[in-house]
């Protein structure tokens, strides 16, 4: 590890998942009917990023990708401590699925010299938990998933995790450079100072950078880049259960007798 990391922070500006649909016609999420927030995994990745720094220095630099609306996240994480924030915003960018967003994030960790990303398991408005690797396979680097705990090791260079594993963990160690995605709810993120939300909020101005800033091609960014796409959806009507009410263990024998537990 070196003397001064600089700790990429991946987060998103997604629909509150309290409050969010989806447009039947297109089987996409409909954004404009939920207010835009903060992914809450990520805040686990702005702890554990911030807890690194803690204890070894360097900085935290938080990027999101999205329409310029989507800073105001940047602004939450400024306001938890991170150093500075980064918008990659570009209408190249449009559409595009997990694996062109992880092409654009990692030019991003290149551009900011990173050597470590740090995100949340997943974002409520996918599920996918594909960029984290997708960022990793682009840039070639190790990865840490489903990451609980993290112990920098600056005397060799190295990260190591403690794993959610079915069943258990599992504790490994990682050399530098390195992408690591953080389980959901496996820290405790710190509040906001008064101080630092002032700051956010009336001073701090995020960096912003499109394709041509990062040297992407814009042919493999967008829509027409993105080898996933929504085939239809259908709505599932609920069957209702049924219910029997039994008073003895003898009636219920009988109840299950010639089912499938009681054959």
């Amino acid at each position: 590890m070196t003397d001064h990391p600089t700790i990429v922070v991946g987060i998103k500006q997604v629909p509150d998942d309290d409050e969010v649909s989806i447009d039947p016609d297109t089987g996409r999420l409909d954004r404009s009917s939920a207010p835009a927030v903060l992914n809450r995994p990520d805040r686990n990745a702005l702890e554990a990023a911030l807890g690194i720094r803690d204890e070894v220095g360097g900085r935290v630099v938080a990027m999101t990708m999205g329409p310029p609306p989507a800073a105001e996240v940047l602004e939450v994480a400024v306001a938890m401590g991170c150093d500075d924030g980064v918008l990659v915003s570009d209408v190249a960018f449009g559409g595009s699925d997990t694996w062109p967003t992880s092409l654009t994030l990692a030019r991003t960790v290149e551009y900011l010299d990173g050597d470590i990303v740090v995100c949340g398991e997943e974002t409520t408005d996918s599920s996918t938990g594909q960029v984290p690797p997708g960022i990793a396979a682009h840039l070639g680097w190790a990865q840490l998933t489903y990451v609980e705990e993290l112990e920098p090791l600056p005397e060799t260079g190295q990260l190591a995790a403690r794993r959610d594993v079915e069943g258990g963990y599992e504790r490994v160690i990682a050399d530098l450079p390195v992408v690591v995605a953080v389980a959901f709810g496996e820290n405790h993120p710190r509040p906001a100072g008064l101080h630092r939300k002032i700051y956010a909020e009336t001073e701090f101005e995020p960096v912003t950078l499109d394709a041509d800033d990062l040297g992407i091609d814009e042919n493999t960014v967008g829509l027409a880049a993105s080898p996933t796409q929504v085939g239809g959806m259908d709505t599932i009507e609920g069957v209702e259960r049924e219910r029997v009410t039994v008073g003895t263990v003898d009636e219920l024998i009988d109840e299950l007798a010639g089912t499938e537990v009681l054959p």
